[in-house]
């Protein structure tokens, strides 16, 4: 799923899966109605073919391109899945960490105890264990 989400992120392959989803094409045609190079183009439709979003089907000269419904398919309800599990947090609020009941934990835990009392999200931290293990 990370892979196929990697290859989602750029809006090229966006538009090639939206165009192969109307219809079959050719390298030629996708190149015309993206508008980027053959090499651009070729590096894209690689990419979406490894993470299994594409099919490639070559006749005679012409390699064709067509959406794998099955591919597609898997992967919605890979996502699906994991949506589901996300929306359990709309229902109930989260379970408190156990730091709440037991401030020393990070101590505990063989943390620095700066680990705890950072806000990690905001700066870039290096967590270290004592004897300096990260």
């Amino acid at each position: 799923m990370i892979n196929i989400l990697k290859a989602l992120a750029d809006t090229h392959r966006q538009n090639i899966l939206k165009i192969l989803a109307k219809q079959e094409m050719g390298a030629c045609e996708i190149i015309q109605a993206i508008g980027l190079s053959q090499p651009a183009i070729a590096h894209h439709l690689k990419i979406l073919k490894q993470v299994g979003l594409i099919n490639s089907e070559k006749e005679g000269k012409i390699v064709f391109y067509t959406l794998r419904k099955d591919g597609c398919k898997e992967f919605l309800e890979q996502i699906n899945c994991f949506l589901e599990e996300l929306s359990c947090f709309n229902c109930t609020s989260p379970k408190p960490s156990p730091l709440r009941q037991n401030p020393n934990l990070c101590t505990e835990m063989g943390f620095d105890p700066e680990v705890c009392e950072k806000e990690i999200c905001e700066e870039k931290v290096v967590i270290k264990r004592r004897g300096g293990k990260q």
